[in-house]
């Protein structure tokens, strides 16, 4: 029996617009009827996040910034933090920076980038909350702004690049930070031991739910963790090849509302049941 959805939002859940579709709310809405707990796992921040929960109505706290964030919106209570030390955002900006890529930092509150570029109003506009331009390198920023970060965001020219500076990056930090992609071009750096998987981990045990009773949705390298530790994950028809070979299933593509098709067939099967807070 299944008694906790967790699902990725950027396609996922959401269409090729960004958008929660009607089907979708549906299907999110039976589930929860049904007594369901229905949790968000992204790695967008607060602002961000925000507005599908209220739509949605979700009932369970939420996995923000790929897990580095555990919030129950409804009581704004922070349930787990954990953040990127700050010599090594310092040390990693540096590099990207050097390698002439883009990246943008999130202290905890908005976002900052060197200036707004292409890819910077691609991004604001999927997520509909504009960056803040410091008009200077980020790494200068931060040395101006000390403190530790929820996480950066590399947005690379394409995979191929992405792939050489993630590998740098790794090599670099071998501790206190992890490099995972949310998108083929984008590097999500992230405190380390922190994950979708280890997040959702410790929500289960939160809420007592076992790892077989939990329903999980993603698409990209960064949400391997999460549908490998849930005992239903499924990767998006359209998703990475790391997700789609780690999942146990495969659910149909974002613009299908393959999310929704899948719920709606466990809850024609009896498979959704209540979630029992311990």
């Amino acid at each position: 029996m299944i008694r906790l959805i967790a699902t990725d939002l950027d396609d996922t859940l959401l269409n090729a617009r960004s958008e929660l579709t009607p089907r979708t709310q549906a299907a999110l809405n039976a589930a929860m009827a049904a007594g369901c707990g229905v949790t968000l796992s992204s790695g967008r921040m607060v602002e961000a996040m925000l507005p599908f929960a209220e739509q949605i109505g979700v009932n369970a706290p939420m996995l923000l910034y790929n897990g580095a964030l555990l919030w129950n919106h409804a009581t704004d209570e922070v349930l787990y933090a954990n953040r990127v030390p700050y010599d090594i955002a310092l040390g990693v900006t540096r590099l990207v920076e050097a390698e002439g890529s883009y990246l943008q930092v999130y202290p905890g509150r908005g976002y900052f980038c060197s200036e707004i570029l292409p890819r910077t109003e691609k991004y604001a506009r999927q997520i509909n909350v504009p960056a803040t331009p410091t008009h200077m390198p980020m790494a200068k920023w931060l040395e101006e702004h000390p403190g530790d970060v929820q996480k950066l965001l590399i947005i690379d020219d394409g995979p191929e690049h992405a792939d050489y500076l993630q590998a740098k990056l790794r090599e670099a930090f071998p501790h206190g930070a992890s490099f995972l992609k949310s998108k083929p071009h984008y590097i999500e750096v992230m405190p380390e031991g922190v994950d979708k998987g280890a997040s959702l981990k410790r929500l289960a045990e939160i809420l007592g739910v076992k790892a077989e009773e939990i329903l999980a949705f993603g698409d990209g390298q960064n949400d391997v963790p999460m549908l490998t530790f849930a005992g239903a994950g499924h990767a998006m028809q359209n998703g990475c090849a790391e997700a789609r070979a780690a999942a146990p299933f495969i659910a149909p593509p974002n613009t299908e509302d393959g999310v929704a098709q899948v719920i709606e067939k466990y809850l024609a099967e009896g498979k959704l049941g209540p979630l029992r807070i311990n």
